[in-house]
C-alpha cells in the first residue's frame, strides 16, 4: 500500500459506499478513526525543510508570494523560509482535506495506540476466522477470496458493538488511570503535531490479544455512546499527557 493507492481508495471506493449507505441519515455524522501510517499522512503545502533543494525552496517562496533573488543560495531561501515556519501551525493531510470535502471528519490517533481503535479488533477476528477455517477449502481455487469475504460476513453488527464497548473500557480505564476522577466535561480541542516520519505504526497484531477477540465474539451487552460533536486531528506522544488527551478526544468525538 501507499499513498496513491489509499487516495484512489478513499475517492473510489470509500466515500461513494460510505455517503449511498441506507443506514446513513441525513443528519448522520461520519467520523474516520485514522492511524498514522505514512501512507494515510501525505501533508498538504508542507514546508521545506533545511535540506530541501533549491527548486523546491524556490517554489515555495513563490507560493507564499515572498519575493527571492534567482541567484540566493540555499542558505539565502531557507532564511527567508524559516520565518513562515511556526510550530504551532496546524497540520493539514490530503486524505483529511478529501474526506472534509464529503462532510467526513477525520479523527487521528496517536502512533502505537491501535487498542483504541475498534476496527482493529474486527480485523483480528477475521484473521482468526480465516485461519482455523481455511483448511477446510483445499479443493476450492479461490478458496482464499471465499473465505475472507465469508470472515468478513462472519463480523455482525453485534460484534462491532463489542468492539466499540471494549476500546471505550481501555480509554476509559487510561483515563482513570492518568487521572483519577478529574471530570470529562469543557474539554477544550488540543492538536499536537509529530515531527516527520516515514515510520508506519508497529504490527497491530501484537497490540489485540486473543481474550481481546473472545471478549467482541461474545454475546454481552454492548454499550455504545455517540458524541455528535465536530472532531479534531490528533497526534501525540505515549506520555502521561498523551492518555489525558487520547482519551478525552476520543471519548467525546467517536461516532459509531
Amino acid at each position: 500500500m501507499d499513498s496513491s493507492m489509499f487516495k484512489e481508495w478513499v475517492l473510489n471506493q470509500f466515500i461513494p459506499n460510505v455517503i449511498c449507505s441506507p443506514n446513513l441519515s441525513k443528519s448522520s455524522k461520519i467520523v474516520v478513526i485514522m492511524d498514522n501510517a505514512s501512507y494515510h499522512s501525505v501533508k498538504l503545502d508542507k514546508p521545506p525543510t533545511k535540506s530541501s533543494n533549491k527548486t523546491v525552496m524556490q517554489e515555495y517562496l513563490t507560493k507564499c508570494n515572498i519575493a527571492f533573488d534567482p541567484k540566493f543560495t540555499k542558505k539565502d531561501l531557507w532564511d527567508l523560509i524559516q520565518p513562515t515556519i511556526s510550530p504551532d501551525t496546524p497540520v493539514k493531510y490530503e486524505i483529511d482535506y478529501i474526506l472534509k470535502q464529503h462532510g467526513i471528519d477525520v479523527l487521528r490517533l496517536p502512533p502505537y495506540h491501535c487498542q483504541y481503535n475498534a476496527i482493529e479488533l474486527a480485523w483480528a477476528h477475521c484473521k482468526r476466522y480465516y485461519n482455523q477455517n481455511i483448511h477446510e477449502y483445499t479443493e476450492d481455487k479461490n478458496r482464499v477470496t471465499h473465505l475472507w469475504l465469508e470472515a468478513l460476513n462472519n463480523f455482525d453488527s453485534q460484534m462491532w458493538k463489542n468492539s466499540i464497548r471494549h476500546c471505550e473500557e481501555l480509554i476509559l480505564a487510561d483515563w482513570h488511570k492518568e487521572m483519577g476522577n478529574f471530570p470529562l466535561d469543557n474539554i477544550p480541542p488540543v492538536i499536537i503535531s509529530l515531527a516527520d516520519s516515514d515510520t508506519d505504526e508497529t504490527d497491530d497484531d501484537e497490540r489485540v490479544t486473543d481474550d481481546d477477540v473472545a471478549e467482541i465474539e461474545g454475546d454481552g451487552d454492548a454499550m455504545s455512546v455517540v458524541f455528535p460533536q465536530a472532531t479534531t486531528s490528533l497526534q501525540g506522544t505515549t506520555s502521561n499527557l498523551l492518555l489525558f488527551l487520547i482519551a478525552v478526544i476520543i471519548l467525546t468525538f467517536i461516532v459509531l
